[in-house]
């Protein structure tokens, strides 16, 4: 286990996720916490996020539309569909504060609520000339039955925003304009050679948002989302 870093509030997944295989229940989840995939650099005493990301690539699959995508099963005892739809709504209005987050589909019948998040500050990497900032548009999906929903976390693109960094701006360069490039996870999956540092960790923060995601929802499903929920009124 040397060269490990389990941080508190993420779970991996288990090898049962490799392949074809990219779905699980929650308790198969769990039980996967204790399989480490965030590394440390022993050196540094920080997250060796190449490592991880390699790690990582090897756990999350690509799927038909190039978009890295995971999907998870929850068991909801004694509630019904009509009572998970209002918790999954009232989960996605707390959860997503980016004013860029979006619920694209609510559709009760249907038993679908779909929703798009912007997720800032996933890593930045800075050279001597430039700085390069990541952010990520996750997909969050959740198909909803009687006693049971369905979650699949899609990471549609990545943005990097490049600048002037301090260096240059030292030397006296003039800031330039940020430039904002978009990539689809298959152009840099799990990263590039030219956007390593920066790649390595989109991927692997995008892989903590997502984790603690599946967490707090289904936390919200069967506690509320403030815990007040159950209070007579």
């Amino acid at each position: 286990m040397k060269n490990r870093l389990l941080i508190a509030f993420i779970y991996c997944f288990a090898a049962v996720f490799i392949g074809s295989a990219q779905i699980t229940t929650y308790e198969d989840f769990k039980a996967s916490s204790e399989n480490l995939l965030i590394y440390k650099n022993k050196k540094k005493d920080k997250i060796d996020f190449e490592k991880t990301a390699l790690a990582l690539a090897e756990v999350y699959a690509l799927d038909k539309h190039n978009a890295v995508s995971h999907s998870i099963i929850y068991n909801v005892p004694g509630k019904t569909k009509e009572e998970i739809y209002v918790e999954v709504n009232n989960w996605f209005v707390h959860s997503f504060g980016s004013g860029k987050s979006v619920i694209q589909l609510n559709d009760k019948e249907a038993g679908c609520v779909i929703g798009k998040g912007y997720v800032d500050a996933l890593g930045s990497n800075s050279g001597f000339f430039n700085q390069s900032d990541a952010a990520a548009w996750v997909i969050i999906r959740v198909d909803i039955k009687d006693e049971k929903v369905r979650v699949i976390a899609t990471i549609q693109s990545y943005e990097v925003t490049k600048t002037t960094a301090v260096g240059a701006l030292l030397l006296g360069a003039r800031p330039s304009a940020p430039k904002v490039v978009e990539y689809i996870p298959n152009e840099c999956f799990p990263y590039t050679k030219k956007e390593k540092g920066t790649g390595a960790k989109a991927l692997t923060l995008a892989h903590c948002w997502i984790v603690t995601i599946f967490d707090n929802l289904y936390d919200a499903l069967n506690n509320g989302v403030t815990g007040l929920e159950e209070d007579d009124f």
